[in-house]
């Protein structure tokens, strides 16, 4: 098994290399590179090919999630056009070229890409989820809340319905029940390992 990184402008050529050697399409994709923490907000564009012999290349890129476009590799291999129709509804980066960004799935424009982790489920949000404590599950307060997936929590919920513009990222982490530490909670916390350190350096 290869795997091969490559900048967005050399995506086109990276595949076609690819399926020169391996010329079995095995599946085009994205993945929303979004963490809990925010790290890494890029759309990550994954092509895995096959030969007869059953081994594998995995050509992968980033683009940006606002805006980001790579060329069509339709032309390269015909099969990857409903994928990219996939890919390009379901997170919104666009394909140049042939076979490119025909709706596939969606009947109408979503207001936002769907499987885009920022994306809220506003039913599941507005609906008691019956999964927040289970039979023999502690219902403490000390004990912390279960989110049901693609839900944030009641404060970042309570702002999106308000129209507040929020950015991806926060509500990223609001949905996995963390938050973005802000850069003085960083100050704050890079202080006290300072005085941590310098108290294990006087009792030392």
């Amino acid at each position: 098994m290869t795997t091969i990184d490559v900048p967005a402008d050399r995506w086109h050529d990276a595949v076609a290399e690819a399926i020169a050697t391996h010329p079995w399409l095995v599946h085009l994709t994205a993945i929303d590179g979004a963490g809990e923490r925010g790290q890494d907000p890029d759309i990550i564009v994954v092509c895995r090919c096959e030969n007869h012999d059953g081994d594998d290349v995995t050509v992968s890129t980033r683009v940006p999630r606002d805006g980001g476009s790579l060329d069509s590799v339709v032309d390269v291999v015909a099969g990857a056009a409903w994928y990219q129709r996939e890919i390009h509804e379901s997170f919104g980066v666009t394909f140049v070229g042939p076979g490119a960004d025909n709706r596939a799935l969606l009947i109408c424009d979503a207001p936002k890409p769907p499987l885009r982790k920022e994306v809220v489920l506003a039913q599941r949000a507005e609906t008691t989820w019956p999964g927040v404590a289970g039979p023999g599950t502690s219902t403490s307060a000390s004990r912390r809340r279960a989110l049901p997936a693609g839900v944030p929590d009641l404060e970042t919920w309570q702002r999106i319905k308000d129209g507040e513009d929020i950015s991806d990222v926060e509500v990223v982490a609001a949905m996995s029940g963390r938050r973005p530490r802000s850069s003085a909670g960083r100050d704050a916390g890079a202080t006290r390992a300072t005085r941590g350190q310098a108290g294990q350096g006087r009792r030392a």
